[in-house]
């Protein structure tokens, strides 16, 4: 049986200036029904200055969307059970990643076709998945920043 949700994914990636090159980063925070819950942060790593702030930004958002569904798969299979029988709702302020996830909207960059498909695989994993574009306020309440 799944419930409204078992699982919540909040997730945030974006990328920094850092001189001539950009740093991607991200934070995930999972909680569960019973209120167990923890965050995590990411350094995605460093792309040179050919690749543009928004261009990363975008790839960091997926990265760390596949980077928590992974996370929380991993989990539910090292407790024996099957990520199948769960569901989750994940939270972004990510309008492309909601896009593109849900709505049907047009993967136009190249680098972010791959991403998109293992996200939508990781999702498929679940028995229900549901992506919610929630407001900036609302990540930086639940993430710290």
């Amino acid at each position: 049986m799944c419930y409204e949700y078992d699982f919540l994914a909040v997730v945030d990636g974006s990328s920094l200036e850092d001189g001539t090159a950009n740093r991607g980063y991200g934070s995930y925070h999972l909680e569960n029904r019973d209120g167990r819950q923890q965050t995590v942060r990411l350094d995605l790593g460093t792309a040179t200055n050919t690749a543009h702030n928004a261009v990363l930004r975008n790839e960091a958002e997926y990265q760390t969307l596949i980077a928590a569904l992974k996370d929380l798969i991993d989990r539910v299979n090292k407790a024996g059970k099957s990520p199948a029988k769960y569901s989750v709702v994940v939270q972004t302020d990510a309008q492309l990643l909601v896009g593109q996830l849900t709505q049907g909207w047009q993967v136009k960059a190249a680098n972010l076709r791959p991403l998109v498909d293992e996200a939508a695989e990781l999702l498929k994993s679940f028995c229900l998945a549901q992506i919610e574009k929630v407001p900036r306020d609302e990540i930086v309440r639940v993430l710290g920043y």
